[in-house]
C-alpha cells in the first residue's frame, strides 16, 4: 500500500517576507539626515523591530547600529535596509556611489 503524499512548495521569495508590512517608496524617505534617523527607527518599530533587536539577530553590537545612524557602517546599513525592504543607497544616498559604499 502506497500513500500519495503531496509535497508542499516552500517559497523563499524575500518580497513575500515583506508583503504584510507597509511598503516603502523612495519618495517617502526623508531627505534630512535628522528626520531620516527618526523615520528609520519608526519604520523598524512598526515592523516589531529596533536597532537592539537587529543587533541581537546579527551579532553586531547595538552601539554599531546606533553609530550607523550617524556615520557609515555598511554591514549595519545593509541589515537595516534589508529589514525595511529597500537598498542601503536608498536610505543613505550620501554614503553610496553607484550602489557601493563611498570610501573615506
Amino acid at each position: 500500500m502506497t500513500r500519495n503524499v503531496k509535497k508542499m512548495e516552500v517559497k523563499n521569495d524575500k518580497s513575500e517576507h515583506f508583503s504584510s508590512e507597509p511598503r516603502i517608496t523612495i519618495e517617502s524617505i526623508p531627505s534630512s539626515p535628522n528626520d531620516r534617523r527618526e523615520w528609520i527607527k519608526y519604520q523598524l518599530k512598526i515592523r516589531g523591530l529596533s536597532l537592539a533587536k537587529l543587533a541581537s539577530k546579527s551579532g553586531i553590537s547595538r552601539q554599531c547600529y546606533s553609530q550607523a545612524m550617524y556615520r557609515s557602517y555598511p554591514a549595519c546599513e545593509y541589515n537595516i535596509a534589508l529589514h525595511l525592504g529597500v537598498k542601503p543607497a536608498d536610505l543613505w544616498p550620501e554614503r553610496y556611489s553607484n550602489g557601493l559604499p563611498k570610501k573615506g
